[in-house]
C-alpha cells in the first residue's frame, strides 16, 4: 500500500507501520506505532480482515483522521473476492492512487499527473506480463500461501495450488500428500516460497524431487519508496515466476 501511495504522495511524509520481514497476519502494534497513528492526517490500510490490530484505532479516530480502507474500496468497485491481499490488484492500486493524489499537501495538480502516469504504466505492465508468461502459462506451479489471486488473474495465469491458505494454518496430512503426488506425477514444475516464512514446509513436500524453486514476496520487503516502486515490484514478481517456470 505504501508503494502505491508513493506514486503520488511525498515519500518523506509516508510512514510504514509493519516493518520489513514481519507478517501483517499476526503483527502487534508497538507504542511508537500507536504514536504514529495518532499523529497522522491520513491512514491507508488493508481493512480489519487483514489488519485487525488497526480496527480499534480506526473507530476511535474516525472523526480526526481520514482512514482509507482498501478492502472496502475494492468491495465498492465490485472486485473483491475471497483473497484479502487486495494490494495485489492493479485495478484497485489505480483507484487508491487516484484517491491519494487528492491528499497531496502541496501540489494536487502534479499529483494527479503522477497518478495518470502510474495508471498508464501499470496497465502497460499488465499487458507485458501477460505476453511474457504466455509461453509458460501451462506449466504447473505451487505458491506458499494463497496471496496472489488478484495479480495472477490480471496477468492471466493460474497457480495449481498453495501449500496453505494462511501462514497461521498448517496444512493437513492429506493436503500435503496430494501435493506430493502432484509433484511426483510431474504436474508441477516450480514451487515458490516467501521470505517472511520458513521454507521448512516446502522442503518437506519437495524433499528429494527435482523441482525448481523460486521466491515471491507479497509484501515487497526489498522495495524502497519511489514513484515507480509498485510497478517495479510487480515486474520483478513476473520475472521470478517466469524464471521458475521456463
Amino acid at each position: 500500500l505504501a508503494l502505491i501511495a508513493a506514486a503520488t504522495y511525498p515519500v518523506d511524509q509516508i510512514d510504514i507501520l509493519v516493518p520489513d520481514g514481519m507478517s501483517p497476519h499476526d503483527y502487534s502494534l508497538r507504542p511508537s506505532d500507536i504514536g504514529k497513528i495518532r499523529q497522522a492526517d491520513k491512514v491507508l490500510w488493508a481493512g480489519d480482515h487483514m489488519e485487525p490490530y488497526l480496527a480499534k484505532f480506526a473507530k476511535q479516530t474516525a472523526n480526526t483522521i481520514e482512514w482509507l480502507d482498501a478492502t472496502h474500496l475494492m468491495e465498492d468497485m465490485g472486485l473483491y473476492g475471497s483473497d484479502p491481499h487486495v494490494w495485489l490488484s492493479p485495478e484497485l492500486a489505480i483507484a487508491i492512487s487516484k484517491k491519494v493524489a487528492t491528499w497531496h499537501p502541496d501540489n494536487k495538480e502534479q499529483a494527479l499527473t503522477d497518478h495518470q502516469t502510474f495508471a498508464a504504466d501499470l496497465m502497460k505492465l499488465v499487458e507485458e506480463s501477460k505476453a511474457k508468461l504466455a509461453p509458460v502459462k501451462k506449466s504447473g506451479f505451487f505458491v506458499f500461501h494463497q496471496a496472489y489471486d488478484y495479480w495472477f488473474q490480471a496477468i492471466d495465469i493460474e497457480q495449481l495450488g498453495a501449500f496453505t491458505l494462511s501462514p497461521e494454518r498448517k496444512p493437513g496430512a492429506r493436503h500435503i500428500q496430494k501435493m506430493r503426488t502432484q509433484l511426483r506425477n510431474k504436474e508441477v514444475s516450480c514451487v515458490l516460497s516467501e521470505p517472511q516464512f520458513s521454507p521448512t514446509l516446502i522442503d518437506t513436500v519437495v524433499n528429494g524431487l527435482p523441482i525448481k524453486q523460486g521466491e515471491l514476496d507479497p509484501l515487497a520487503g526489498s522495495s524502497s519508496l519511489t514513484k515507480t516502486a509498485y510497478a517495479d515490484w510487480l515486474k520483478q514478481m513476473t520475472k521470478s515466476l517466469f524464471d521458475c517456470l521456463k
